[in-house]
């Protein structure tokens, strides 16, 4: 029996569904969004070419444009919560690094502090670490127990932490700032504020309030023109 003609009506057509879907899937799959566009036109695809009374193909075109969705929906799905969970071991990392430093008199690494704010000077740091030590002893561990991330453009990171000392544990909260342009985040200290035995202390140190201007002292009263 002779093949059909090219253009026989009974030669099934090319579902443009499927085509579309597997274009789609191949090339914007990439991005989640046009990865559902690309698993929905799959799906009306294998619809219409299943529908009793219509010879459509691409039944494997529709199949294959699913099957590459998916797939790169799940990768990018399982690197995000790599990254995020890298993300957040890092910054953790660097919370307990930077506040157990600024803890203690003499540290292996100095703690980073951001120079975009006014940082204590160094006499103002090793006054803080010698005023811990002296009532709390050596820090031997610090855990952090809550992290809060603030700010768009600047974020800013609030950490509440224990640490735990050679005569008790110090409660306490430190501020971080980010350094622009940096993944995972570059934390760089901001503030710290603890609690031992009732008595707090803060660095930098609170400010005393604004200085007023000085005063120039009440010059004497001219003598009156009319006094002989």
């Amino acid at each position: 029996m002779a093949d059909p003609a090219p253009n026989s009506p009974d030669r099934p057509r090319l579902e443009p569904m499927a085509l579309a879907a597997f274009l789609v899937a191949l090339v914007l799959g990439w991005c989640p969004l046009t990865g559902l566009v690309a698993i929905v036109l799959a799906a009306i695809a294998l619809r219409r070419i299943r529908r009793p009374g219509v010879a459509r193909t691409g039944n494997g075109l529709a199949i294959a444009a699913m099957v590459i969705a998916t797939g790169i929906l799940f990768t990018e799905g399982w690197l995000l919560g790599e990254l995020q969970t890298e993300v957040q071991e890092s910054m953790e990392e660097q919370a307990v690094v930077s506040i157990e430093a600024s803890m203690t008199v003499l540290p292996a690494v100095a703690a980073e502090w951001d120079e975009r704010s006014t940082p204590p000077s160094e006499n103002e740091r090793a006054q803080f670490a010698r005023q811990i030590a002296a009532k709390a002893g050596a820090v031997r561990q610090v855990t952090v127990t809550r992290r809060s991330v603030e700010g768009l453009t600047d974020p800013t990171v609030s950490t509440a932490f224990n640490a735990s000392c050679e005569r008790g544990t110090v409660f306490g909260n430190a501020t971080f700032a980010t350094v622009p342009a940096t993944l995972p985040p570059k934390l760089v200290l901001r503030s710290i504020e603890v609690e031992f035995a009732g008595v707090r202390e803060q660095l930098p140190a609170a400010d005393a309030g604004p200085t007023a201007p000085p005063t120039l002292a009440p010059a004497a009263p001219l003598p009156d023109p009319s006094t002989p």
